[in-house]
């Protein structure tokens, strides 16, 4: 599979990058800095003859806003050019989405991110609504803070109760990306994934476990 991928200097996105080549996959990312994916010329060099497209796009500084929006919006535009239709996006869980478990971890964690960073919360609202009016293939990956580690100790995806505790490791975030790119799942979707937590503290919601 050929695949374009954005931010793939960042945590999530380099990961993804790692882990696709790694699998066999062709990998072609915009590797300079993060404002290039505005850049129109930049972006359809690299969707050209992709398979599937990934962002995994940082977030906005106080000082660079919209990048978030108008990086999606560049991605979306090329993907349509170029007739590539599958398009996984990378994002935190404190976006809402029809289904999600009443819990007071997503409001919290909202809250907590519009006090940090009023520009990078709105961005995400309006990058969220940007796709979900896309007639691409997407899925968008909600996850809640993510630290380092392997994709091996498994983790849970579907949706669940997750809060400022929950965390995710980047090998897994870029597992299940690419389990969503080889089979398929969760087409136009925003599933959430955290780490599975040990038997008897797991955090609840509608599931699917991963090894």
């Amino acid at each position: 599979m050929r695949l374009a991928v954005f931010g793939a200097t960042g945590r999530a996105g380099g990961a993804i990058a790692a882990q696709a080549r790694a699998a066999g996959h062709e990998v072609r990312a915009l590797a300079r800095p993060p404002d290039d994916v505005r850049d129109e010329a930049a972006v359809e060099r690299v969707v050209k003859d992709a398979d599937a497209v990934v962002s995994a796009i940082g977030g906005t500084g106080r000082d660079n806003p919209a990048l978030l929006f108008d990086g999606t919006a560049t991605v979306l535009a090329a993907a349509h050019r170029h007739q590539v239709s599958r398009l996984i996006v990378i994002q935190g869980f404190h976006l809402p989405f029809p289904g999600d478990p009443r819990t007071v971890g997503r409001p919290l964690m909202a809250a907590l991110l519009r006090a940090w960073n009023p520009a990078l919360s709105a961005d995400t609202y309006r990058m969220a609504g940007l796709l979900r009016a896309s007639d691409l293939d997407w899925t968008l990956i909600r996850m809640p803070r993510l630290v380092p580690g392997p994709p091996g100790d498994g983790y849970r995806t579907g949706r669940l109760a997750l809060g400022p505790w929950s965390t995710v490791t980047t090998g897994q975030v870029a597992h299940f990306t690419l389990a969503c790119l080889d089979h398929g799942g969760f087409s136009r979707d925003a599933p959430m994934i955290c780490s599975a937590r040990k038997r008897g503290n797991q955090e609840r919601g509608n599931d699917d476990r991963h090894a």
